[in-house]
């Protein structure tokens, strides 16, 4: 994940709380003129100490994440919500999808949001299910939409020996984008 940057200016600015907890939205403009969302809780637990907490959201991610809110919303408002299994596992060094909860692993959210609430990188991550030594899978995926300008149709431009540029990607794994790709080509194609 790339590290917020707090010298962006503000667009927009709002905060709300109760007691020892205050919530903070900002809207801000990043140097290569895309916008992002974000979303801090501050808590106060001594003096003048806080503990705070940031999500970081891109302008591209913004309507998913509206739609899946406003999907939890309105389980909730009818009474659909039921508390979520929790488990914990200790893991020493996080790395890869370790380092990742549970709950925002791209299969996960698939399953809890559908499919539409994915990013095309965490979709991506769904195909190609490891990433190397080097890299998660996310992280891959989040390099090879990063190269295509995040736009999906230009994945259809891209050979198998372009795909096996990226550290990670072999014929295997070339093999299957390349046919997801022609699934999706024919899909469209059909009457």
């Amino acid at each position: 994940m790339e590290a917020v940057k707090t010298n962006y200016p503000n667009l927009a600015s709002e905060s709300f709380g109760h007691g020892k907890k205050h919530y903070f939205i900002d809207v801000k403009k990043a140097s290569n003129d895309t916008h992002f969302l974000l979303i801090t809780s501050s808590e106060k637990y001594d003096e003048d100490k806080y503990q705070r907490k940031t999500i970081q959201l891109w302008e591209e991610d913004l309507g998913f994440f509206v739609e899946a809110l406003s999907m939890i919303l309105g389980q909730l408002a009818h009474g659909e919500l039921s508390p979520p299994e929790v488990k914990m596992e200790l893991v020493n060094d996080p790395k890869g999808m370790k380092a990742i909860a549970e709950y925002d692993r791209p299969r996960e959210k698939l399953h809890a949001l559908g499919a539409g609430t994915l990013s095309n990188a965490e979709l991506l991550a769904i195909l190609l299910c490891t990433g190397s030594s080097e890299l998660s899978v996310l992280d891959l995926c989040q390099r090879i939409m990063k190269s295509v300008k995040n736009e999906p149709s230009q994945l259809l431009n891209k050979a198998a020996d372009d795909f096996c540029k990226f550290p990670g990607i072999g014929v295997a794994k070339a093999a299957t984008l390349l046919a997801a790709m022609e699934l999706g080509r024919r899909t469209f194609a059909a009457p």
